[in-house]
């Protein structure tokens, strides 16, 4: 199952589902835009990502987790 993606991209904060596409964007913050990857990750049952700025990964959560 695919998980979703903290990402920054285009200046902002994006929500991206794993090889997929934008699912919610225009977060001004990192943490807004992970509060709604889980809260996505938790109604759908997936984990999810967080990516620093500079595009490694910061921690990641499994569906189990949320």
């Amino acid at each position: 199952m695919r998980n979703y993606y903290v990402i920054f991209e285009d200046d902002e904060w994006k929500v991206k589902l794993e090889k997929g596409r934008v699912v919610s964007a225009n977060h001004r913050t990192q943490s807004g835009a992970k509060r709604e990857a889980e809260r996505l990750a938790r109604k759908n049952n997936r984990g999810f990502t967080v990516n620093a700025k500079d595009g490694y990964t910061r921690y990641s959560k499994g569906p189990d987790e949320v």
